[in-house]
């Protein structure tokens, strides 16, 4: 009998708690900086008090949704908004959408354009090369367009399917383009290409006349040449006259090569092409001997 009497106490002192519902004037302390703090946590501590569903409940944080909607901090319309998650008829929705994605089958290309296209995508999905609406034929057909966008979609996607069949239409274009940033394009595929492919089909004596064409070609042999290769060997006699060019991207080129293609033993040689450099050229010239291998 005496526990059921402190339980029928306490629950007299929770529901009185209950029915302290805050005033208007906690509601109006939210606007003032200093009485803020605890005029949202009374709103708060009152709010926890609805475990169920029940009118009180649903006119209470009617009151709030109210609050929210005129307040003008956004740090109250946060703090109650957080509040508005205690409501016992709120029902929190899931961020993951419960209904299964259709998938289309993309419509096939009719045109070179959106046959490329329909072809990257294929292998962005990884598959079957049964699907590919274009053979590396054609594709080597396209890579060879006039039009640069064309040649250069097909190019890339050559790449990813057949690199050796993309490496020699790769610097044949790049011989042929004297735009920058046309050249920087093929200039990308072509260091994508696998080291070994990008190496033996990189060209002794290149054939473009472009100064942008010859710059990339040079940056290409100054990250893949090797001085022990044939091909290599092969382009020591053709670097050393372009050291002693004017300050421009290919000359610099040539001197951020010579430490892939050229030892200690050619020092001397070196030496004498660094000799009356510009001040542009100078510090390059110099970093290129600090860096040469000794064998």
């Amino acid at each position: 009998m005496k526990h059921l009497s402190l339980f029928l106490a306490c629950a007299a002192c929770l529901v009185g708690l209950a029915a302290e519902a805050p005033s208007d004037a906690t509601f109006a302390d939210l606007a003032v900086a200093e009485k803020r703090l605890a005029a949202q946590q009374a709103i708060f501590d009152h709010s926890r008090s609805f475990i169920m569903a029940s009118p009180e409940a649903k006119a209470w944080f009617e009151r709030v949704r109210v609050a929210v909607k005129s307040a003008e901090n956004p740090e109250v319309q946060s703090a109650l908004s957080q509040v508005l998650l205690l409501d016992p008829n709120y029902k929190p929705q899931s961020p993951i959408n419960l209904k299964r994605a259709q998938e289309y089958d993309a419509p096939e290309g009719t045109t070179p354009e959106t046959k490329l296209a329909h072809l990257e995508r294929l292998l962005d999905l990884r598959r079957s090369s049964k699907e590919y609406p274009l053979t590396n034929d054609e594709l080597i057909a396209l890579a060879k367009n006039e039009d640069f966008a064309t040649a250069q979609r097909a190019n890339r996607l050559l790449r990813r399917i057949s690199p050796s069949a993309a490496a020699p239409l790769l610097w044949e274009r790049l011989a042929k383009l004297t735009q920058r940033s046309q050249v920087q394009e093929v200039e990308d595929e072509i260091l994508r290409l696998p080291s070994t492919l990008a190496t033996k089909y990189l060209p002794v004596e290149f054939a473009g006349t472009a100064l942008a064409s010859k710059a990339a070609w040079m940056r290409v042999v100054a990250v893949r040449a090797n001085r022990l290769s044939k091909t290599g060997k092969a382009l020591c006699p053709v670097l050393l006259p372009l050291l002693k060019g004017p300050a421009n991207e290919l000359t610099e080129a040539a001197w951020a090569a010579v430490p892939r293609l050229f030892s200690e033993a050619d020092r001397a040689a070196l030496t004498e092409a660094s000799q009356g450099l510009s001040e542009r050229l100078a510090p390059k010239a110099k970093a290129a001997l600090d860096a040469l291998p000794a064998k």
